[in-house]
């Protein structure tokens, strides 16, 4: 917990809870009681959640999500247990079926520049770890990379940093979408998207007005959701699309939750897809050991690494050609 609060640098409040629980008993009881993983940002979301269904509780006052002018972190010790004592029950109960999912479009910035390099022109988009299917309206937003635009005339436009050399856009062509998940999130139940909310940091207003646009996107787009393991769902996905036809895989921030063992099966099953169409791997993911996210892409030759990225999508760096 102390090492979840060095990396949640981005929000005073939850900097200070985290450290806070981990030094309180009490709280460290409740946070084992929760089952959802990781277990801190489960926890934190569920007392977001709850809060924003009904804020009247004083702990509402340390919330940039819920008041204009929020009070200090360090005097929020008193009001956190409070709720969290009072609401143990709800939030162990949310620990239970709730989950941390993406609710972050903005990587899509790094994303579709590594889409751009794959040799495909016409493709299904699948994606693992879809969540409500952000990534998958990928070429539905509109995007600026500092001086390079693409598509401004899109309901929503991500912007980033940009970093190393230019993107390549390119004219793709996608065919269907289809995200594979756990547990998908209905774009249209108000509770699924309150959740997804409930998971951005409070003093985040600009990423839950991103959330709120891209839901809408997503919300007209025609996708489609398996629920269940990827390494159960993935071949029959892929075997139940037009024989042939090339595919492109998409997972970010998804393999942390896999064991070694299971992403080595996960290759197996993209191996073995590849023996029936062209499929070519778009990943955004932490590797052991990196500072930052590694942007690679693979179109069955081998894994590349064409640049890194801030988590968030603040920035992103794109490595030279070769």
């Amino acid at each position: 917990m102390a090492e979840w609060a060095r990396l949640a640098d981005g929000s005073p409040l939850y900097s200070h809870l985290a450290a806070f629980i981990a030094e309180t008993p009490e709280m460290l009881r409740i946070l084992n009681r929760v089952e959802g993983q990781p277990r801190a940002n489960v926890l934190l979301a569920a007392v977001h959640y709850l809060l924003m269904i009904d804020p009247e509780h004083e702990l509402s006052r340390f919330y940039g999500s819920l008041v204009d002018d929020p009070s200090p972190p360090s005097e929020s010790d008193g009001p956190f247990i409070d709720f969290v004592l009072t609401h143990e029950d709800e939030i162990v109960g949310l620990g239970s079926t709730r989950f941390t999912q993406t609710n972050e479009c903005r990587r899509c910035v790094a994303l579709l520049p590594a889409i751009w390099e794959v040799p495909l022109d016409r493709f299904h988009l699948v994606d693992l770890g879809a969540s409500a299917g952000l990534n998958l309206a990928i070429d539905r937003y509109g995007y600026r990379w500092d001086h390079v635009e693409w598509q401004l005339s899109g309901p929503l436009i991500l912007e980033t940093e940009l970093r190393g050399r230019v993107p390549l856009p390119r004219p793709v062509e996608v065919l269907s979408r289809t995200g594979l998940d756990l547990h998908p999130v209905d774009v249209d139940d108000h509770d699924d998207r309150r959740w997804l909310e409930a998971l951005i940091w409070p003093e985040h207003r600009e990423r839950r007005e991103r959330l709120q646009g891209a839901l809408a996107v997503a919300s007209r787009l025609e996708l489609e959701f398996v629920s269940g393991s990827a390494l159960q769902t993935l071949l029959p996905v892929l075997d139940g699309l037009p024989p042939g036809e090339a595919v492109v895989l998409m997972n970010s921030f998804t393999l942390n939750q896999f064991t070694g063992e299971q992403r080595s099966e996960l290759e197996s099953l993209i191996e073995e897809a590849r023996r029936r169409r062209p499929v070519a791997r778009v990943s955004f993911e932490y590797t052991r050991g990196d500072d930052w996210p590694r942007l690679t892409i693979d179109d069955g030759s081998g894994t590349r690494q064409i640049g890194q990225g801030h988590p968030h999508g603040e920035w992103v760096e794109l490595y030279a050609l070769p």
